[in-house]
């Protein structure tokens, strides 16, 4: 028994208490019948107490990449991989951050990825998915679960919105302030034509509820520049 536990006693610095040392073996023993939720209060505990500990949970979490790439997408197409990486390094720092072009014409295809060093700062960004990116507003999620995240959660046909007729003069932060008065607003903007920019007279709004599409459905007042 002693040679699976491998004790070993220790002098306590300065204090003379003594201290059991256990073998690897035997804590993952004492660990192995524990359920999640047990094992996550104990590390968080223990994290929070001891700093080499916390960063060693760290370095642990960030090791794969799928926990911190996310998939971003809404983007304008003239937002740039510079322009992507800037609005969400607010978050912290960016090990790789790319809006993806389309092979054959060259052109933007409306999304791209951002990888973080850390998957805290991919947490951080997730609170606030929506971001407002060169005048639309964008969206994003783990790229793992690519188009079926957060949104998969609610039905999208009844949250998001076709809004038609609107004024060449209309921009997608008008459209946003506009219809944000019914509830808040996961990804919306004018739909512009992709070689001249120009406003096609219509766009898109996807609300978070369907209480808030509906209500925006059931407003009377719908002048917003239309034509």
């Amino acid at each position: 028994m002693e040679d699976v536990k491998k004790r070993k006693i220790e002098e306590a610095s300065g204090n003379g208490e003594e201290i059991l040392t256990y073998s690897e073996d035997h804590l993952r023993s004492l660990l192995d019948p524990l359920a999640k939720p047990q094992l996550v209060d104990l590390l968080a505990k223990l994290g929070s107490q001891y700093p080499s500990i916390a960063e060693e949970i760290k370095g642990v979490a960030s090791a794969d990449p799928v926990h911190r790439k996310l998939f971003v997408r809404g983007l304008a197409w003239n937002t740039s991989s510079d322009t992507l990486r800037a609005a969400f390094s607010e978050h912290g720092e960016i090990e790789e951050g790319a809006v993806i072009y389309d092979k054959a014409s060259g052109k933007s295809r409306g999304y791209g990825f951002i990888t973080y060093k850390y998957m805290e700062s991919t947490q951080h960004a997730l609170r606030a998915p929506s971001k407002l990116i060169d005048g639309r507003l964008a969206v994003c999620n783990l790229a793992c679960e690519g188009l079926s995240g957060t949104s998969a959660t609610l039905d999208l046909t009844q949250r998001k919105l076709y809004i038609g007729g609107l004024s060449p003069n209309v921009t997608s932060e008008m459209l946003l302030h506009f219809f944000g008065r019914h509830g808040d607003i996961e990804e919306g903007s004018v739909a512009y034509d992709k070689d001249t920019n120009e406003s096609r007279g219509f766009g898109f709004v996807t609300f978070r509820t369907v209480e808030a599409a509906k209500k925006a459905i059931d407003d009377p007042q719908k002048t917003l520049g239309v034509t």
